[in-house]
């Protein structure tokens, strides 16, 4: 067993660095943070917070429930970065004949950057925390690999050993944690540690919001009582809990989850992030441009017809809309729904014509991008209106052909059955009489209406 090597010295100084603020909210690009080949997320107490590095640049910003963005550039080379609370660390190798290495804390309120130095070698350098203003790494001079802790105000170094390896380092809300061979979590402190949970054996896990990480099945893990929710199709860093709600980006698609309610929203792009502080939600999109979503933007609304027809014949459409012994194949004169991001309430036969004219929207585009310029909608169109994007539902069009035929029943039978799985838009036009779900009761309705 290799001998430790003592703490040689511990030097804290307020670096001067090269700090550069971000523009405006609604003008700025993170096109620096999009470059950078590991993206790390964390919602905790003081927001929502999206930080990596680049070369020799630190790039940090804050989606809610404000925004700010700075980097700065160091003159080592940086191992990695951690988020905790309203700073963003950098742990950065200085000089190789002395084992120094730097950690540069920078306050995401006012851009100031502290530098504190420290001696040290033998440990993993890619997994760290900070936190009470103690840097947590990971040793390998032992038999099992352990966490040293370096008071980085003193200098002074401890131990904290473990009947088996320490994988991984990480800070949550502000605390550093270790995550162990099988898979238990434990709260560091300077000394000691506390099991918390348990994410599963060979499980990676990322941050999922104030006191709760995700492991790579798709569990949400409670740092506080080990309890766990899974949430379907669930990504690293594209998932956040917060208040009771978990946000969710799947492809161009912000889902948010409180108890058995799910509704969503339509992204422009695909997230590359996502962070939630109360009820708001920052989507770092893979352009990197910033996207704030508010609890209204999931609310349910209604596109009121502009017909010419008067309020008494639209009663009548409205009360045989759902009636199952009526053919859909003409355009339906009613109202359209916006709820979860998406326009529904189209039955087939609808033009880009007839929906243009009964609503706001300039164009409506393909699935591939395209202006569609005439011609019956399809599910999987997308329109902006009130400069928001939303995904076109036609009732019954379940394949995205723009009519209702035998494929579109076929494809509802396989998922039914649970061999094959609608999602998104494609769901919702599965949903055929709008009671919420897609059932038998739409399987009998849509066979009847194909043409």
């Amino acid at each position: 067993m290799k001998r430790l090597i003592s703490l040689l010295s511990a030097v804290i100084m307020i670096a001067c660095v090269s700090v550069s603020k971000s523009r405006a909210y609604e003008e700025y690009n993170l096109s620096g943070i999009i470059g950078c080949s590991d993206i790390k997320s964390d919602s905790n107490s003081k927001g929502g917070y999206v930080c990596a590095f680049s070369g020799d640049t630190v790039f940090s910003a804050r989606l809610v429930p404000d925004f700010s963005a700075y980097n700065f550039t160091v003159s080592g080379h940086i191992r990695g970065v951690s988020q905790s609370g309203k700073y963003t660390n950098a742990l950065v190798f200085d000089d190789a004949f002395t084992n120094k290495y730097s950690v540069y804390s920078l306050d995401t309120d006012n851009g100031n950057v502290r530098k504190t130095s420290f001696n040290d070698k033998n440990f993993r350098t890619d997994s760290f925390s900070v936190s009470d203003n103690c840097v947590y790494y990971i040793k390998t001079d032992s038999t099992y690999a352990y966490v040293a802790c370096v008071d980085l105000s003193t200098g002074r170094k401890t131990k904290i050993n473990f009947s088996q390896n320490a994988n991984e380092i990480f800070n949550n809300n502000g605390k550093s944690y270790v995550r162990l061979y099988d898979g238990s979590v434990c709260r560091l402190s300077q000394a000691s540690s506390a099991c918390v949970a348990n994410t599963g054996e060979f499980r990676n896990i990322a941050n999922a919001g104030i006191n709760k990480v995700i492991n790579q099945d798709g569990f949400i893990v409670s740092l506080s009582d080990n309890s766990r929710e899974y949430v379907s199709n669930a990504e690293f860093g594209k998932v956040s809990a917060s208040d009771g709600k978990v946000f969710i980006a799947v492809n161009y698609r912000l889902s948010r989850k409180a108890s058995d309610k799910t509704q969503s929203v339509s992204i422009p792009k695909a997230a590359k992030a996502v962070v939630a502080y109360k009820n708001r939600c920052g989507v770092l999109l893979d352009n990197g441009t910033v996207c704030v979503y508010e609890p209204s933007d999931f609310q349910e609304k209604k596109i009121i017809n502009n017909n010419n027809n008067n309020s008494n014949s639209n009663n009548n459409n409205n009360n045989n809309r759902h009636d199952s012994s009526k053919t859909y194949n003409q355009a339906v004169n009613s109202d359209y729904i916006i709820s979860d991001g998406m326009i529904y309430g189209i039955y087939s036969g609808e033009t880009v014509a007839d929906f243009k004219r009964k609503t706001s929207a300039e164009n409506v585009y393909k699935t591939d991008g395209t202006v569609a310029k005439s011609g019956k909608l399809k599910t999987g169109f997308t329109t902006v209106i009130n400069s928001k994007i939303y995904v076109i539902a036609v009732c019954g069009d379940v394949t995205g052909e723009g009519n209702v035929n035998s494929r579109d029943v076929t494809l509802l039978q396989k998922h039914l059955c649970d061999n094959a799985e609608l999602d998104g838009a494609y769901l919702k036009a599965a949903d055929f009489n709008l009671d919420g779900e897609a059932d038998n009761r739409d399987l009998v309705l849509i066979s009847r209406q194909k043409n």
